[in-house]
């Protein structure tokens, strides 16, 4: 007999996880972490842009694609922070609340999914509690990712998709379709990803999914919505990929290739051709960087490779996950789940759009493969307390649940505690206490060193700069050869490669790389590093 979702225990055990999801994720959420991090700002920066002018910081009008930096992000973060914008006004807490509302929706949606999948009230909520406490999760909820939305929407898509198989309404497949094709417009990893799983899905669900008329309607708007994704991001998505993907990679086709062909070693040319050649030390990366998905390091110690998108000293899960995904692993073949061919796609799709990247393993590209884990993770918590050897199980039971809470109370400790002392300066902190100084002196000029940290961002954002003044006063150096364009001066401040020191100009902040007087004059870090210094001219 199958268990009902809806049980009053069941609704309050939920409803507490919620709670605690809720707490987590919103808890001192405009200090920690105490800075924005420069895609943060300018999320927030064109959000507010759209807002006031109904264009983003360059003008143009409602974009589907956003120049921001020269580096095109994707505008379904800036849309809907809007609304908090609105609500509240431009603020740190603004532009991370729809990243916190994203996560906290997950742990629901993360529950209903498991729900459909196992068909046990138990794993739900196994599911959902893990979910709430993943550090992957919290970390990401905590910060204005543009993935963390996306996640949702994939997890959205994926519960109206399997309400589908079970109640087969035309609303269900429809709202699929729509969800999974809005991923396309939160974060660049879901164009690659969500069409492979899709293809999965229809090619496992062959037989369940009726063609009528609803059915193709959905596949219309993945496809509509895929195409528009394409169209409006082609022109900078075209730099983004170039600077991103590893097929033209010299480094990797020098290591992999003619390092070893120029060698002087005895060798035979036709073959040297055949082993060591573009394609073969390409592909030889793409196998690497998949295994380097699923390694202990990235999912256990230290997790990816930028340093932003991680703490450093715990990995993007808990040490007693890897008991929890192991059994949770085997089980499910050994138990024959049916639902297994949608896990293994899930498995297999996942990585894809990461591999192709240089900066592998990616926490954020890899970012859709962590509720699988906390699938797998609470099926195989589920198999320990219910294990048929009832004393090893309770016994195992309770190891590694004292373990898992050691392990919570470890993570929380570090991100809330250490955090803000340790990793906070690739956070880009600083910025915000350089704006800070120059509004004590509202008539002075502000020259601040080093365009390419993007430092005019935290100005425009925290003067909430009036955008249609900025577009009529900015001045851009010539773009990168990545594309990038870094601002040159805009009203009253100025970002200069190197500060003339000898030419200084009164009623002038001058705010630089290092200590220019003595700490009063002085930006340091939480721990005490110095991270600008200043001098302020006055009149002649």
């Amino acid at each position: 007999m199958k268990e009902s979702i809806f049980e009053a225990r069941s609704f309050f055990i939920l409803s507490f996880i919620l709670l605690i999801s809720l707490a987590l994720r919103l808890y001192a959420i405009n200090t920690i972490p105490a800075s924005l991090n420069p895609d943060e700002a300018a999320l927030g920066y064109n959000s507010y842009s759209i807002l006031k002018t109904g264009s983003d910081e360059h003008g143009a009008f409602l974009p589907l694609s956003l120049k921001s930096f020269g580096d095109w992000k994707l505008p379904g973060y800036s849309y809907i922070t809007t609304i908090p914008i609105f609500l509240f006004g431009l603020s740190e807490s603004s532009i991370r609340l729809p990243s916190v509302i994203a996560g906290v929706v997950g742990v629901l949606l993360i529950y209903y999914i498991a729900y459909f999948i196992f068909k046990k009230r138990s794993i739900s909520q196994l599911s959902a509690l893990f979910f709430a406490l993943s550090p992957w999760n919290i970390y990401f909820s905590r910060a204005a990712y543009e993935v963390n939305l996306g996640l949702t929407f994939f997890l959205l898509g994926l519960f109206f998709f399997l309400l589908y198989l079970n109640k087969k309404s035309s609303f269900s497949i429809i709202s699929s379709g729509i969800c999974f094709g809005l991923t396309f417009f939160t974060y660049h990893a879901f164009a690659i990803f969500v069409p492979l799983f899709l293809a999965g899905l229809v090619i496992r669900y062959w037989k369940n999914i009726d063609k009528k008329t609803s059915s193709v309607v959905a596949c219309s708007i993945v496809l509509f919505l895929l195409v528009t994704f394409i169209v409006s991001t082609i022109h900078g998505g075209v730099n983004k990929i170039a600077t991103l993907n590893i097929f033209n990679d010299q480094n990797i086709i020098y290591e992999r290739a003619e390092k070893l062909r120029g060698d002087r070693s005895k060798k035979n040319d036709f073959i040297e051709k055949i082993l060591f050649n573009k394609f073969t030390g390409v592909s030889y990366q793409l196998a690497q960087n998949y295994l380097l998905s699923f390694s202990p390091s990235f999912l256990f110690d230290k997790g990816g490779e930028k340093l932003v998108h991680n703490l450093g000293s715990i990995g993007n899960l808990y040490l007693t996950d890897v008991v929890f995904l192991f059994i949770g692993f085997i089980t499910i073949f050994w138990n024959r789940e049916k639902q297994l061919p949608l896990l293994l796609i899930w498995l297999i799709a996942g990585p894809i759009a990461s591999i192709i990247t240089r900066d592998t393993p990616n926490s954020t590209r890899l970012y859709m493969l962590m509720p699988l884990f906390v699938l797998l993770s609470a099926y195989g918590a589920h198999e320990i307390i219910t294990s048929k050897l009832k004393k090893v199980g309770v016994f195992l039971m309770i190891i590694v649940c004292g373990l898992y809470i050691i392990n919570v109370l470890y993570f929380l400790d570090i991100y809330f505690v250490h955090m803000n002392v340790q990793r906070i300066r690739f956070w880009h902190y600083g910025y915000k206490q350089s704006v800070e100084l120059a509004k004590k002196y509202p008539s002075f000029n502000v020259v601040m060193k080093g365009p390419e940290n993007f430092p005019y961002i935290y100005f425009l954002f925290y003067e909430k700069y009036d955008p249609l003044k900025f577009r009529k006063e900015v001045e851009y150096y010539p773009p990168t050869s990545e594309g990038f364009y870094f601002v040159k001066k805009f009203g009253r401040f100025s970002f200069v490669e190197k500060i003339n020191y000898e030419s200084l100009k009164p009623e002038t902040i001058y705010i630089d790389s290092t200590r220019l007087d003595d700490k009063k004059h002085s930006i340091l870090l939480p721990n005490g590093d110095l991270v600008f210094g200043f001098l302020i001219t006055q009149k002649k």
